[in-house]
């Protein structure tokens, strides 16, 4: 995801996770060997915030791992 206000943290090289907007949706890929990194800070915080956000309009944060899907 382009966004000037992420920090280095989720450059896909240092996150191990590839993220992208589709309309109200925000999905999240994680990298195959980095299964729980999602989970951890600084990301978890801000993936559950982002679907908070997103709630009152329908929209959600969906997490892809594998053949897992997780919808926060």
């Amino acid at each position: 995801m382009t966004d000037g206000n992420l920090g280095a943290e989720w450059e896909p090289s240092r996150s191990h996770m590839m993220i992208y907007r589709q309309g109200p949706q925000i999905t999240v890929l994680v990298d195959p060997d980095f299964q729980d990194i999602w989970r951890r800070e600084p990301y978890g915080t801000q993936l559950r915030a982002w679907a908070s956000k997103a709630e009152p309009t329908g929209g959600y944060v969906i997490v892809f791992w594998r053949d897992e899907v997780f919808k926060i």
